[in-house]
């Protein structure tokens, strides 16, 4: 139970309550692997590859997390590099679409050696099934909404500049296991007669 500006309480669950699953955002670290089209995140990725020793360095951008020399497990469901990128002289990974921010879809590099904090666990659920609700972190008096839902992968950015969780509708990818409390399905088919 929360208080209202009237001074009433407000008996309405918290979302956590109704969807306890969720993960922190992603962090991707690097601006360039997220663009609008595809085409800049190939030209991008053609450049990268192109380039050596320092100059790789470079336009790579490294970060805490990631360096050229960083190797890690490919994302769940994607066919990428796993060694070194310091190595790398393949094709650009087929960019996929996700959701940065309200309204604003953008393509994005699924290769887990460029993004920071990739959080697998959403990567293996995200599939034609899969709906994802991102509660907006709260900033007093930011505009927007306080929830966004979708199918398209969100990386969580919110414009209010905190960053909130990720909620997937299911547990299991193929629409198995829903992120439900135990017996809500049940109560609203009750509620609402079907």
């Amino acid at each position: 139970m929360t208080a209202t500006r009237s001074g009433a309480t407000d008996e309405s669950p918290l979302l956590s309550d109704l969807m306890p699953w969720s993960t922190p955002p992603l962090r991707l670290g690097r601006e360039w692997i997220l663009a609008p089209d595809r085409p800049s995140l190939t030209a991008r990725w053609d450049r990268l590859v192109r380039a050596e020793g320092a100059e790789r360095g470079a336009l790579f951008g490294p970060t805490r997390a990631r360096t050229p020399n960083s190797a890690v497990a490919a994302l769940p469901g994607r066919a990428t590099g796993t060694g070194r990128f310091a190595r790398e002289s393949g094709r650009c990974p087929e960019p996929v679409r996700v959701l940065h921010g309200p309204f604003d879809e953008q393509w994005l590099i699924p290769d887990h050696r460029l993004i920071d904090a990739a959080r697998p666990e959403l990567w293996r659920v995200a599939d034609g099934h899969q709906v994802f609700a991102v509660e907006q972190g709260f900033v007093p008096a930011a505009a927007g909404p306080a929830l966004l839902v979708g199918a398209a992968l969100p990386d969580g950015r919110s414009p209010a500049g905190r960053p909130g969780r990720i909620r997937p509708l299911y547990r299991r990818p193929g629409g198995v296991e829903p992120n439900l409390a135990p017996g809500l399905t049940a109560l609203l088919a009750a509620r609402y007669g079907h």
